[in-house]
């Protein structure tokens, strides 16, 4: 199924060729332009999935950017898939879809991925390059994120100075109070997911808006280890987490339309533990159980195990044993394991 995790994923792997020779596969696609040339690469996937999952392309697009460019594409997507002459000519005319590119090559961490694995003269003349031709956008107010993203600390050194902060033990002083926060919400999932770790080993109350970032990452973020890091942060952080406000999100998250959201509110109401147990969370458990992802009827199922004797009412077990026939294996065995650990 297309989305933005096996997008990057196919970007990666198209642009191997571009790291070991970056010129002569540039020459290949028949351009001296690397705007052009990033262009048609990132925008391969999304063609060839357009014509395969329409649906899935146009939804995955979505989350990137909704615009006229936006727009643009998908009405034009089987055109575009085969003239790399139109696509260059329109985004050379055409500020909207200059746009989407800039969103996509930022969201799907492809600069960074270039910078980071480069050596250092082609990653300089990546730099160099790209900015000489965005450089005519600038008197429009365009490209300022692209800009910004070739000339900011590399993403090692950022992650280096928030994981260094373990040092500090959870007391914080106000300057790495602003660094975890911009942490955050950096672009980088392993920046984001550092700075998640560090918020779980705080020996302080969070600011609410901390408190809110943080379970945003759990919830939304696209990258899984920077969920997975905030999810495990907010079970450090339980003995503060767990109240009304809390309860309410994570609710409202196991309805969500993305099932990502679905598996990922119940990771952490299983991290969260029995504490979070009431009739409502356990009734909403028990309709995830029987979503049409076994992604996150399995994480349903992991969930309910996770809390323990609190959450072993009659029709959560009954609702366990009939997921315990479930034809994935993985929800089987999820399952399977929750009701023995409940009925134990």
């Amino acid at each position: 199924m297309f989305d933005l995790e096996m997008w990057r994923a196919d970007i990666l792997q198209r642009l191997r060729r571009f790291v070991r020779a970056p010129q002569t596969e540039m020459g290949i696609y028949g351009t001296e332009r690397l705007t052009y040339y990033l262009s048609s690469l990132v925008l391969e996937p999304f063609f060839q999935a357009f014509s395969n999952q329409p649906l899935r392309a146009v939804v995955t697009l979505a989350t990137i950017t909704q615009t006229t460019g936006t727009n643009f594409l998908i009405h034009n997507a089987s055109t575009l898939r085969y003239s790399q002459q139109l696509l260059w000519s329109e985004f050379e005319h055409s500020p909207s879809l200059r746009l989407v590119i800039e969103q996509i090559l930022l969201k799907l961490d492809v600069i960074e991925h270039l910078l980071h694995t480069l050596d250092d003269p082609e990653a300089q003349w990546l730099r160099q390059s790209l900015s000489d031709e965005i450089e005519p956008y600038r008197r429009n107010g365009e490209l300022t994120e692209l800009r910004h993203a070739l000339n900011e600390v590399p993403w090692q050194t950022r992650y280096s100075t928030v994981r260094s902060l373990h040092t500090r033990r959870g007391h914080y002083t106000g300057s790495d109070w602003q660094l975890i926060e911009q942490a955050l919400s950096d672009r980088v999932a392993m920046v984001r997911a550092a700075g998640a770790r560090q918020l779980g080993r705080s020996q302080s109350p969070l600011a609410s808006h901390l408190r809110e970032r943080l379970f945003h990452v759990a919830l939304y973020d696209r990258d899984l280890g920077a969920r997975y890091a905030a999810a495990r942060s907010i079970g450090s952080l339980r003995n503060q987490l767990i109240d009304g406000l809390s309860r309410e999100v994570l609710t409202t998250a196991l309805f969500h339309d993305d099932s990502f959201v679905r598996s990922a509110a119940c990771l952490v109401l299983g991290q969260l533990g029995s504490a979070m147990v009431t009739p409502s969370i356990l009734d909403s458990l028990i309709t995830v159980l029987q979503d049409a992802d076994p992604y996150a009827r399995e994480a349903a199922a992991n969930a309910l195990a996770a809390m323990g004797q609190t959450a072993a009412t009659a029709d959560v077990l009954a609702a366990l044993r009939t997921a315990v026939l479930d034809s994935d294996q993985y929800v089987h065995e999820a399952a399977l394991g929750a009701v023995t650990a409940l009925k134990d």
